[in-house]
């Protein structure tokens, strides 16, 4: 996925605001991601499950500003 393509995707009105947006995520909201909100109702997870979800957000959100930032 390119830069653009991320940029687009997110709804953000241009890389900058891309990048903020990931770094935020990766410093307050993965860290702390415990339910996942689907059109059905919230998703409550164990203990065990909300650490393996914020293991995975973290290095998702780090590749994705990996992207953002090499095209900067």
């Amino acid at each position: 996925m390119t830069p653009a393509d991320i940029v687009m995707e997110l709804g953000s009105s241009d890389l900058a605001d891309a990048i903020d947006h990931t770094r935020y995520a990766l410093s307050k909201q993965a860290p702390s991601a415990g339910q996942v909100a689907t059109s059905y109702g919230l998703l409550v997870l164990t203990d065990q499950e909300q650490e393996a979800l914020r293991a995975w957000l973290t290095k998702t959100l780090e590749r994705r500003l990996a992207a953002l930032e090499g095209s900067a």
